[in-house]
């Protein structure tokens, strides 16, 4: 793999479709499984592998490849569910910490950089994927990469967090 991670930074063509034939179909997966079309996750899809060429000098060849490509697709169906807005159209928030966002309830954005703003990035990314995605404790888990307790554990400690950033008021973080 250091190879052709060598030969893609000196922008060699067969290394990028040695690349795309490795992990094309699970990129696919990993973009389906977000936005649900089929069309969307091959746009996606080709997004990802643009982006990927487009900036594997970042790639620092510190944890694995394929979960950097994978992260790429992420944020990219990610941002694209958000851009439009095929978010659900409810939250699971208890009704007090529900109250305390007033009308910028149906704002998902500024609710999304907010919780980013309080919490840490792993304690975001499960809390958006399950409140606002509706993604299962499992899903999430396998996403990540950590076990189901660990992530039901760091959801309850997050939603804490939050209902004192909210109840407390924002200014007393």
């Amino acid at each position: 793999m250091k190879k052709l991670i060598k030969e893609l930074k000196e922008r060699k063509e067969e290394a990028f479709e040695t690349v795309y034939y490795l992990y094309y179909k699970l990129i696919y997966f990993v973009a389906y499984s977000i936005v649900n079309e089929s069309g969307l996750a091959e746009e996606i899809l080709q997004d990802t592998f643009i982006k990927m060429f487009e900036n594997i000098d970042q790639y620092q060849g510190k944890g694995e490849f394929k979960s950097w490509l994978v992260s790429i697709a992420r944020n990219l169906a990610f941002n694209e569910v958000i851009k439009r807005n095929k978010l659900n159209s409810h939250y699971t928030f208890n009704d007090e910490l529900i109250d305390t966002f007033g009308y910028e309830i149906h704002n998902y954005r500024n609710l999304m950089l907010e919780i980013k703003e309080c919490l840490d990035n792993l304690e975001a990314t499960i809390v958006i994927n399950h409140i606002i995605y509706g993604f299962t404790f499992k899903k999430i888990a396998a996403m990540i990469n950590h076990s189901v307790y660990a992530v039901k554990n760091r959801y309850y400690n997050a939603l804490d967090k939050l209902k004192k950033y909210y109840i407390g008021g924002k200014n007393e973080k």
